[in-house]
């Protein structure tokens, strides 16, 4: 019988001061919370899940400062490993928001013990901000490297309570409009939105966002042969009833700022002009299968969440519009 010594297998050494690491690293965070220090929630992580958590903060690093520099190649590395520590985090994460140093902090900062929704807020003020949060992120990780973990925490605890703050304030949907916007401007080379997202109140957002949601869905549910029909079906339903409730000043604003006249330039064509919409009405009867595609994985990374995806999806359709025959 072949035995593990004959094989020779060399065995990584754990290291017991990462279960130390994230005691400071969760110390420091509860201090800047003006919160007594954490027992429960430390002893959620165990050697092995400690050194994963700062791996998973390293990894979150990375996505930012790729996302924030255009590196569109690399996210997708970057999310790939994300979603690898995320499900190998997934019994600590559970673990730490059933403690009762969670509910601690839930109530310090007046948000919902659903631990769901509070991974959605997060999520989502990452997308939306991830160019104001690169720095920072940034950092966290400088203090990890130089064994800073208290400062690590600290840093890590104002970057969750703004997440959380800002969400309150903003909603949901004026998030998603600007993440939307970043992976759309972001993959045409265009700077990240701004001027026109001020244009916009958090009702308005969620109508326009509804609509996006709304067409991407009901062209999804048809075979592709009918995308062009269920998208012009959908448009005499449903969808032109949402985009007239938003204001004329606002379409206004949104079309004259500087985000979408670089929009407009970027992809060749102005994008509120009448040759663009016959165009796109040309593209979905002339491009069933490839217009079906693209509106599907916008659908696809709405429903999880993930708005840079569905912006940059959107993108890639734009420019395929704008340059049909």
């Amino acid at each position: 019988m072949l035995s593990l010594k004959s094989l020779s297998i060399s065995f990584p050494k754990i290291d017991p001061s990462h279960h130390k690491d994230v005691d400071e690293f969760w110390t420091g965070a509860f201090e800047n919370f003006n919160l007594q220090k954490p027992t429960e929630l430390i002893e959620c992580f165990g050697t092995v899940s400690g050194q994963v958590f700062f791996r998973k903060l390293r990894t979150i690093n990375d996505l930012l400062q790729h996302s924030k520099a255009n590196k569109n190649l690399k996210l997708h590395t970057d999310y790939a490993q994300l979603e690898v520590f995320m499900q190998a985090l997934s019994h600590a994460h559970t673990c730490m928001f059933h403690s009762h140093d969670f509910d601690r902090l839930a109530d310090s900062l007046h948000i919902s013990h659903d631990h769901e929704v509070i991974k959605k807020a997060t999520y989502l003020y990452y997308q939306a901000k991830y160019a104001d949060l690169a720095d920072d992120f940034g950092q966290i990780v400088e203090e990890i490297d130089n064994k800073n973990y208290n400062n690590a925490g600290k840093i890590y605890a104002e970057l969750f309570k703004r997440s959380v703050e800002d969400y309150k304030k903003r909603g949901e949907d004026l998030l998603a409009y600007q993440a939307f916007g970043n992976g759309l401007s972001g993959t045409l080379g265009a700077a990240l939105p701004s001027e026109s997202v001020d244009c916009y109140k958090e009702e308005h957002a969620k109508l326009l966002m509804d609509f996006f949601r709304g067409i991407s869905d009901a062209v999804t549910d048809a075979k592709w042969y009918r995308a062009d029909k269920a998208a012009a079906d959908y448009w005499e339903q449903e969808g032109r009833d949402l985009l007239s409730k938003i204001p004329s000043k606002v379409w206004r604003c949104d079309m004259k700022s500087k985000d979408s006249k670089e929009i407009s330039e970027k992809i060749g064509i102005e994008l509120g002009s009448q040759q663009f919409r016959e165009k796109m009405w040309d593209y979905m009867s002339d491009h069933n299968i490839m217009f079906y595609s693209y509106v599907k994985y916008i659908s696809t990374e709405l429903h999880k969440g993930d708005y840079v995806h569905a912006g940059a999806a959107y993108a890639h359709l734009l420019e395929a519009i704008a340059k049909s025959a």
